[in-house]
């Protein structure tokens, strides 16, 4: 089939990399992919020849702006979105696509294309949710209201990227399982060798978080059998986290089993990070992770690092394989002794999560990303 991939987001995060597996997926499957993108589109990878532009603008990133310039260029971004979505129609039509794929969607997306032909669009259009905040007050009856709109429009399909299957019985909306996301620009140093100490990557923004100080101090002061050493980035977001981080890196900028590093990890520097320990860290308990997925847990699970997740991340990726430890807050005891017994019997566990890790890319792989998403196509 040929395949328009319509993406229209500044490339800065995971939607760089989902992209690029996408792509590559779809080629392996021997389809026909296509980038349709605003004029100027910065792109992070050679997509060689293709490419098409769409009329409307270039791409608008939010990057460095305040909070008055963000929300006149929210107003300027949604009516080049219109533009984009019409443009990407007629192109579509016109040079005989099967399909159009919106790879990295927002339900904010639903709303554009109320608001422009591309309701109408006589070539199939996939919309695929990655962000979404239905924990917010609100949030998930304004896309019950989006998706019963859309309903009398049957080329428009609308799908979510989440382990979480919890919308049921839409007919306009259906589920894909996230994928994990492997190396691809460095050569991984494979699986965990048995080494001493064992190191546990925390990264992303630190925020500041009690949960997060009970866990970092089990690490600092608790009796483990085996050595442990945590990574930490200190890479704050605000004041208030400048300030409870310098606080963490004070208390044990002395103590062996901790180093830190306030470097921006992206691409390259990103994956090395990941790849140079040997569990991933991800303590905070945010709502939004049991609706969407964590890219931090996903990254992790790709380059085969068992998790340690806040029991409110990805649960049903847990529940389903054994890939790690779910933290439980609400005890200190009890989460301490499940700390520990983890680190403890790592060494001897590791075969077995790195067999359950494998188990779990079977079903969070492009692979299945792809016959997902082209589904509704492939079924008509």
């Amino acid at each position: 089939m040929k395949v328009a991939i319509l993406e229209t987001i500044a490339p800065s995060g995971h939607e760089v990399a989902f992209d690029k597996g996408f792509y590559d997926e779809l080629k392996k499957q021997g389809h026909k992919p296509c980038f349709f993108v605003p004029e100027n589109y910065p792109f992070q990878d050679d997509y060689h020849n293709d490419v098409q532009y769409l009329k409307g603008g270039e791409v608008i990133s939010y990057h460095h702006a305040g909070f008055f310039k963000k929300m006149t260029l929210s107003v300027t971004r949604e009516m080049r979105r219109r533009k984009w979505f019409s443009s990407a129609c007629t192109i579509a039509k016109e040079k005989g696509f099967d399909c159009i794929v919106i790879p990295t969607a927002t339900p904010r997306y639903l709303k554009s294309i109320l608001k422009c032909s591309m309701k109408n669009s006589s070539v199939p259009v996939i919309v695929n949710n990655q962000v979404f905040s239905f924990e917010k007050k609100g949030r998930l009856e304004q896309f019950l209201s989006l998706a019963k709109k859309l309903e009398p429009y049957k080329n428009i399909h609308i799908a979510f990227t989440s382990p979480n299957h919890y919308l049921k019985d839409l007919k306009n909306v259906f589920y894909i399982n996230p994928p994990f996301y492997g190396p691809t620009l460095i050569e991984s140093k494979g699986p965990y060798d048995g080494h001493e100490p064992i190191t546990i990557g925390m990264y992303g923004y630190y925020r500041d978080d009690e949960n997060t100080k009970e866990l970092l101090n089990i690490f600092a002061k608790e009796n483990f059998k085996t050595p442990v050493r945590v990574i930490m980035q200190t890479v704050t977001a605000n004041e208030k986290d400048k300030l409870s981080c310098e606080e963490i890196v004070n208390a044990n900028q002395n103590n062996p089993r901790f180093s830190f590093t306030d470097a921006y990890l992206k691409g390259e520097t990103w994956q090395k990070a990941i790849d140079d320990v040997d569990i991933i860290l991800a303590p905070y308990a945010s709502m939004q992770f049991y609706y969407t997925y964590s890219a931090m847990c996903f990254n992790a699970l790709g380059f085969k690092k068992p998790v340690m997740l806040a029991n409110t991340v990805n649960p049903h990726v847990l529940e389903q394989f054994n890939v790690g430890l779910s933290l439980d807050f609400s005890d200190k005891e009890k989460l301490k002794e499940s700390v520990v017994n983890f680190i403890d019997t790592y060494k001897e566990k590791y075969p077995l999560y790195e067999k359950e890790i494998e188990k779990a890319s079977l079903v969070y792989s492009f692979e299945n990303v792809v016959k997902g998403l082209l589904k509704p196509v492939t079924d008509r």
